[in-house]
């Protein structure tokens, strides 16, 4: 076949597609041969009401290689073949039609299986193969056919006789991670899981001799890596292309592979992680990747078709509805936007898919906006808005700040497992009111308070888990000792608080435990903040020197005792030492902030932050000194391991706390309210923003009064008190734990009471 060249208006007369006769009528693709280079095709027409045999393709339409860590070397070299404006010719009737690159790819290899005698693909004798294969069986130009044969794809996959995925040609890794497959559907999982195997990781031989495991080398798990990189494994529009079809097989390269052996080997693989206790695959994930493991899109496409057909039965939670869907597949995705909702229509139900037609003309904006209205509609549940990420990093703008981005690969819902009830159980329905345009959201509601201090925006921190916030400590010491709303301790409200009072596993509340896992993080993150500190420190020196100026900023500290008996110092010097405990909550306390400017980031003034909160608590869960400095001599947790050049971050012994901390905290912040609740909301909450209790949400929501992107400043603040009563419009912000009334506690508070909000 001809290599891929660039399109021109000037190529042979192209194929002229011919309108479908009938609503149930598709176009399936036939292989007629080569001529003169070419691949020549015929398409013809067939009506799935008459039960033809046909297969199914599944594919990705650009590059479908690995990406990403050690694979995007390869994965740039090829790309420039897999363009939009590199395409290769083929020959339909005569006339020509142009595919991509991997879809030529495929038809190749197809076209050579079918010529041998042994072809996997067996054909009764009374057919000739046929496949439907998107890109050239609709006519992509002709947007009313397009969005209608999306409403069919669902009866496309289930009428095919078998739907081949295509995961694109071979290249350096396919043969030994077809190889790694085959090793690990043919063990037995007991064995495997029981083993001393650490997947995806480098072991010598004998442990798996030890454990009667064929040996994996690293070069296979790399490469099994690899295979699960490839992009047809992150596509959404897979999802029902798998769950639908009768019977699935894959191809990459020449290499065939029965799906049922790689999900017997991905079962084995995530089976073993379980016990591990941690996903091994991750370490193939670059930094900006959401940290899944690379085995689960697979497990998971298998669960779901386990429930479709019956063999196992789901939990309430895992039924495969469209909202289950949204919010599972969000991972998943779609070149067009659009398409992370009309990719699930083939599994909706038929009076929701009545209600959300198909249409390619209309703005992505709106999709979203009447997707997210259906929902609460007809799930009758605000779970959705509960999924509205941060503006700072939306796609999709303009857009209702009430609208989540669907085209973002991640959320990260705050409290969503129907645990809490921050409405009260009087108000467990939302209150869904008729609103006057698509791009509004009216519901029933209480503006019950309002944000007066917040912490530090850490969301472009790569590693925003191991660098210390010292405004953590400055809103927890602007807390009542104890904490008024739950009579704790202000510590443990703060721990409480980060981790949303969830466990690892999401439920409620937190065990009493995390506080000593707590203490013991934050002391590891202060000895790296001390590591951090000290490399700025000998960077500056060397700059200074160079300048011919010795002097460095007085705070700077080069190593933790060194910082520690600076703040020993100021202590002493401030008179710190002569107060005693009430003396300290009233002068130090307090608002205005304490310790809270920029200059006040460096460690020795977290030190002493940290002895504030100990001398102000029996038993606190933050450490003191004294503890510090036992720690630094003997430390039960290393955060930070150098290896050469090269800096490791080591995970706890028990990272209960640490696991349900990073769950909740990325893309998040503290802040403290009026009326002196602790909350961990969006990164982009600041001074003035509204903590609302919508009915028939879990948690409360931060709102900011007017319009998106519209900024009122504090001299406005009297004026919006005097329209208290009236039904402006607001926009929100995301959804947040407010330690204390996450239980339908604010309800009965004095004058809580519902009224009608308005969304933009």
């Amino acid at each position: 076949m001809r290599s891929p060249t660039a399109v021109t208006a000037d190529d042979h007369q192209r194929y002229q597609y011919k309108p479908l006769p009938t609503g149930t009528s598709i176009r399936v693709l036939q292989i007629k041969g080569v001529q003169e280079g070419k691949l020549c095709i015929s398409l013809e027409l067939v009506d799935l009401a008459d039960d033809p045999f046909f297969y199914a393709l599944s594919y990705t339409w650009g590059n479908p290689h690995a990406n990403g860590v050690d694979f995007t070397e390869h994965f740039n070299t090829v790309s420039g073949e897999y363009t939009s404006e590199s395409k290769t010719e083929t020959v339909c009737h005569g006339k020509s039609i142009y595919i991509q690159t991997n879809l030529a790819d495929f038809l190749q290899e197809l076209q050579s299986s079918l010529e041998q005698q042994d072809s996997p693909f067996q054909i009764p004798r009374s057919h000739e193969f046929r496949i439907w294969v998107d890109a050239v069986c609709i006519n992509q130009d002709d947007l009313a056919e397009r969005a209608f044969q999306v409403q069919m794809m669902g009866d496309v996959y289930r009428k095919a006789a078998r739907t081949i995925i295509w995961l694109g040609r071979g290249d350096q890794y396919t043969t030994d991670a077809v190889e790694a497959i085959s090793k690990l559907a043919a063990c037995p999982q007991d064995v495997f899981v029981q083993s001393n195997i650490t997947p995806f990781r480098q072991q010598e031989p004998d442990v798996y001799t030890a454990s009667g495991v064929p040996y994996i080398s690293w070069m296979e798990w790399c490469s099994l890596a690899a295979f699960f990189k490839r992009q047809w494994f992150s596509r959404l529009w897979i999802v029902q292309e798998v769950i639908l079809s009768r019977e699935l097989s894959l191809m990459c390269g020449s290499h065939q592979i029965c799906w049922e052996v790689l999900v017997t080997a991905a079962r084995t693989v995530e089976a073993r992680c379980k016990v591990l206790g941690f996903s091994p695959s991750t370490l193939f994930m670059q930094a900006h990747e959401i940290a899944v493991a690379l085995e689960h899109n697979t497990v998971q496409l298998a669960r779901w078709r386990d429930f479709y057909y019956g063999t196992s039965a789901p939990e309430p939670q895992t039924r495969i509805t469209f909202e289950n869907l949204i919010y599972d597949t969000w991972i998943f995705s779609a070149t067009d936007p659009r398409d992370k909702v009309y990719g699930m229509f083939g599994l909706m139900k038929t009076d929701l898919k009545a209600k959300m037609a198909v249409d390619y003309t209309s703005p992505v904006e709106l999709v979203y906006a009447l997707t997210t209205k259906h929902m609460i509609d007809h799930y009758s549940s605000l779970q959705i808005l509960s999924c509205v990420q941060d503006a700072s990093i939306r796609r999709i703008k303009p857009s209702p700040s009430w609208t989540p981005d669907l085209s973002l690969p991640y959320f990260n819902m705050m409290c969503s497992n129907g645990f809490f009830c921050a409405a009260g159980v009087e108000n467990k329905s939302p209150q869904l009111l008729p609103s006057s345009s698509w791009d509004r959201l009216k519901l029933k509601g209480c503006l019950f308070d309002t944000i007066v201090e917040t912490g530090n925006d850490r969301t472009n921190h790569v590693n925003s888990s191991v660098l210390l916030d010292p405004s953590w400590f400055e809103l927890c010491m602007l807390l009542s000792q104890p904490y008024q709303h739950t009579g704790e301790p202000r510590t443990e409200v703060l721990w409480r608080t980060l981790c949303a009072n969830q466990t690892s596993e999401s439920a409620v509340p937190a065990p009493k435990d995390y506080g000593i896992l707590f203490k013991e993080l934050l002391s590891a993150m202060i000895m790296v903040r001390a590591e951090i500190e000290s490399e700025a420190y000998a960077e500056d020196q060397a700059k200074q020197e160079a300048r011919g100026d010795p002097r460095l900023p007085p705070d700077c500290c080069t190593g933790f005792m060194d910082a520690l008996g600076k703040a020993k110092e100021k202590w002493t010097f401030a008179e710190f030492d002569t107060l005693g405990r009430e003396e300290i909550l009233r002068h130090l306390c307090q608002r205005p902030r304490f310790l809270s400017s920029d200059r006040h980031g460096w460690l020795i003034y977290t030190l002493t932050k940290l002895q504030i909160l100990a001398l102000t608590e029996d038993n606190p869960n933050t450490p003191n000194w004294e503890e510090l400095e036992q720690f630094f001599y003997n430390p039960t947790y290393v955060m930070r391991r150098k290896k050469g050049h090269d800096i490791m971050l080591v995970r706890q012994n028990d990272e209960r706390f640490s696991t349900s901390f990073h769950k909740r905290y990325g893309k998040h912040k503290l802040f403290l309210t009026e009326k002196g609740y602790l909350g961990l909301g969006p990164a982009s909450a600041k001074v003035g923003d509204v903590v609302a209790i919508l009915a028939g949400a879990e948690g409360p929501f931060i709102l900011r009064h007017g319009h998106p992107g519209c900024d009122i400043g504090e001299e406005n603040q009297e004026e919006r008190k005097e329209k208290e009563g009236e039904n402006e419009v607001m926009s929100l912000v995301g959804q947040a734990y407010v330690h204390g009334i996450m239980n339908g506690e604010a309800v009965e508070e004095e004058g809580f009471k519902l009224r009608e909000i308005e969304l933009a």
